[in-house]
């Protein structure tokens, strides 16, 4: 339902055309909008890896949402851990939206991990200004840096996956 322009009242008769299309109706049309979000968590018998060194899909399956927006802002967000197997091994982390890339070089996050194979806390928030109406696909992607492995825990710890029409 899209939203109407409210009417300016003057004097003629209040008709329930009226309150109709121009209360209930953007009612709605704001009601939905708040519920209009997915989200998604990871559970599996194995943890996700990746060895590329472009932006790939994490899961196709889990970590990709679709979302009908109503046009506007989409926040995103995303809480869950990754590990290297080198010493000073990054992480990279992108989103694709609708199968581009949202940042177009080394993502939105870049975590640089300390000490191989030790699960480091990862999590951001972002917005997606001014998306146009309709279905929307959000995929978290990654890649690792040079000969490194990247992981992602979804045995004991479960990544989280959001999308919101704000």
């Amino acid at each position: 339902m899209a939203w109407t322009a409210p009417k300016t009242w003057s004097s003629e008769p209040l008709t329930s055309l009226d309150l109709n299309s121009n209360v209930r109706d953007n009612l709605n049309h704001l009601k939905d909008r708040l519920d209009s979000s997915a989200g998604n968590f990871v559970s599996g018998q194995s943890n996700l890896r990746t060895t590329a060194t472009e932006f790939v899909d994490v899961d196709t399956l889990n970590l990709a949402l679709t979302l009908t927006t109503h046009g506007g802002d989409v926040l995103l967000g995303f809480t869950g851990t990754v590990q290297c197997s080198k010493n000073s091994g990054s992480v990279y982390i992108n989103v694709a939206v609708d199968d581009v890339d949202y940042v177009a070089d080394d993502g939105i996050v870049r975590h640089v991990i300390g000490a191989s194979n030790r699960h480091q806390p990862l999590s951001f928030v972002m917005l997606i200004p001014a998306l146009s109406a309709g279905s929307h696909t959000f995929k978290l992607r990654w890649k690792a840096s040079g000969s490194n492995t990247a992981y992602m825990d979804v045995v004991r710890l479960h990544p989280q996956f959001w999308a919101k029409e704000i």
